[in-house]
């Protein structure tokens, strides 16, 4: 079937379509609430998207996406430190070094079949830890004492506003969206699905794995690479117990689960009930109670909708569509 022609992808596409004018709305006329919350939706949703890319797709679950997420926050904050350049250069230099640090642990980890499954999320859970070491102990980046962003970004234009930051977030935003729906429609994609359901049948049938998993795992990093960028003028200060916390990775997770991973859109889907939820929860505050009825949520969607919200969503308007036509 023409891809065009079907009526579930049209319906997606539409919904996709109708995110920009809200983007635009918030931009423009939104509160200062309203923007720095739809900021950290859209980061959120860019790092959710960005891990479905790859884990979601090939079914190698890593437990390391924050310190992807991390080092381009890092690199960012070092490049506006050292230098006057326009943002556009560190936002590229994190992505860039996102997608180097990708490259390496792909082509070391993926050499071996025996790094697969839950050995390969504990690799990138090591990873996260040696990272954080080497960034305490580079002056170039931190050196144990943080840096300073803000008043490097006075004055210039991604410093002058948070509107220009979620500006930033909406685009990359986009890209991850655009780059998920890619997969999800390309030979690329059915490649890293066939890992997923058996990867020793894949190679069989003449699908080279090995390079599938390290270029997707590349581009997976790059993308949260570029999305830690606009967070080190975000957050004016960075230091390494923030920036590299374990619970950035855990809520990505958790978000492409609730939204559910076999479709582009689940990660979004989940990360707006999960960024809604906490910020509703940490509203009334009590942080300890957020991270309870997150996690109890997650546990509730698990049971009751195995294939996460989108999954559901889905078999329920082809049960409607079904119903409708029967009449």
């Amino acid at each position: 079937m023409n891809r065009w022609l079907d009526p579930s992808l049209r319906r997606h596409e539409l919904i996709a379509a109708g995110c920009v004018p809200a983007v635009v709305l918030v931009a423009v006329f939104g509160s200062g609430f309203a923007v720095s919350f739809g900021y950290q939706f859209l980061i959120w949703v860019a790092l959710a998207l960005s891990w479905n890319l790859f884990s979601g797709n090939s079914g190698y679950a890593s437990f390391g996406h924050g310190v992807f997420f991390g080092l381009g926050t890092y690199t960012a904050a070092a490049v506006l430190r050292s230098t006057d350049v326009p943002f556009v250069v560190p936002l590229l230099a994190a992505g860039a070094v996102g997608g180097v640090l990708a490259l390496v642990v792909g082509l070391a980890v993926f050499s071996s079949p025996r790094f697969a499954g839950d050995l390969f999320g504990l690799v990138t859970l090591a990873m996260a830890f040696i990272v954080m070491t080497m960034v305490s102990n580079v002056s170039f980046l931190d050196g144990g004492s943080g840096v300073f962003v803000r008043e490097h970004t006075a004055g210039t234009w991604i410093g002058s506003s948070t509107r220009n930051l979620f500006i930033v977030a909406a685009l990359l935003a986009g890209l991850c969206a655009v780059a998920a729906v890619a997969t999800s429609t390309t030979r690329w994609g059915t490649a890293l699905r066939s890992i997923r359901d058996d990867e020793g049948v894949a190679e069989s049938l003449g699908v080279p794995t090995y390079r599938y998993k390290v270029v997707s795992f590349v581009v997976s990093g790059a993308l949260a690479g570029l999305a830690g960028a606009p967070q080190a003028v975000f957050l004016g200060y960075v230091e390494v117990g923030a920036v590299f916390a374990l619970n950035i990775p855990l809520f990505v997770i958790m978000m492409a689960i609730l939204g559910g991973m076999g479709r582009w859109w689940g990660p979004v889907i989940g990360a707006a009930l999960v960024v809604t939820l906490r910020e509703a929860l940490l509203g009334l505050g009590s942080p300890e109670m957020a991270q309870i009825v997150v996690g109890l949520s997650l546990v509730a969607v698990i049971a009751l909708m195995p294939h996460g919200v989108s999954g559901f969503l889905s078999r329920a308007g082809v049960a409607l569509g079904a119903k409708g036509g029967a009449r």
